[in-house]
């Protein structure tokens, strides 16, 4: 983007931009004082530089979803300064990156444990909600840090807030549809084993370890034939103008339309308990 474009996005889009700030200060629970801060923190960094922050918008996604993660970073960066920059706990280090990435999740991003379920099983194949679920309870207990805030004063915030957040997920509804239009137009054109693996996989929430004894194939081939798969969609994605992260930022929500149909739902075996299936073909 050209520097004298910059500073003309940002005045037609100053209204979507307060709109974001008010949102991660609502996620946050910022107290008013915080967010008049931070929102000046914000509307310096996009001007920084000779609009440095701006003139990266390449048009790959919507302007809404950059600004917005954009700002979220932000926010997060905001918080590590009022109280010190996030680490993890040497428990959470002791048990491997995937703990240290949930722990992320759940305890500085306030995310719930089948939003962080929902994430990390995407990066990492071979995560399951149950597996997440047991590291959870293994980490240690992190209370979140809360700020006291006058009763009327929180009431008058969460007042503009809600209709703030109403405009966000209008946006977020919109870029979810788009998401899944494209999603489910690159998945039709898979072959049907692949169609039912991602099926097994991430509509009926099964392992790789389970979809392996059920299809009569190696398990460390299926892994790879899973990654494989993830990164092709990852690529077609982009090409269409879609970045990964835009995909992670949706998941979880209540608006969010990530619903793909991946098809062969009359294929789907039914399960026995030593996760085989009654009658296996092989693929």
């Amino acid at each position: 983007m050209a520097p004298l474009e910059a500073p003309q996005l940002l005045t037609s889009n100053l209204a979507l931009v307060d709109r974001t700030i008010a949102f991660a200060c609502r996620r946050y629970r910022f107290t008013p004082e915080d967010a008049e801060e931070f929102a000046s923190v914000v509307k310096l960094k996009l001007v920084d530089d000779d609009y440095a922050v701006l003139r990266a918008y390449e048009e790959r996604s919507s302007f809404s979803t950059f600004i917005n993660i954009v700002v979220q970073r932000l926010a997060l960066d905001y918080l590590n300064h009022l109280w010190g920059k996030w680490h993890s706990s040497a428990e959470a280090k002791r048990l491997g990156d995937s703990a240290v990435e949930l722990e992320r999740l759940l305890h500085r991003d306030g995310r719930s444990l089948d939003e962080a379920a929902t994430i990390l099983c995407a990066r990492h194949p071979g995560l399951t909600r149950e597996s997440l679920a047991s590291l959870a309870a293994r980490l240690p207990v992190r209370a979140p840090r809360h700020y006291e805030v006058d009763l009327e004063e929180a009431d008058s915030v969460s007042t503009r807030a809600d209709a703030e957040e109403r405009l966000m997920t209008a946006d977020r509804k919109r870029l979810s549809e788009r998401i899944a239009a494209v999603v489910s137009d690159i998945l039709a054109r898979l072959p049907d084993d692949d169609r039912l693996i991602l099926q097994l996989r991430f509509e009926g929430e099964l392992t790789v370890a389970q979809i392996a004894r059920m299809l009569h194939i190696e398990q460390k081939l299926l892994y790879r034939r899973i990654e494989q798969r993830m990164r092709e969609l990852k690529r077609e994605l982009q090409k269409n103008g879609i970045a990964w992260r835009d995909v992670l930022d949706l998941i979880g929500r209540e608006e969010a339309l990530l619903k793909f149909d991946i098809g062969n739902r009359d294929r789907r075996p039914s399960m026995n308990s030593d996760g085989t299936a009654p009658t296996e073909q092989p693929l």
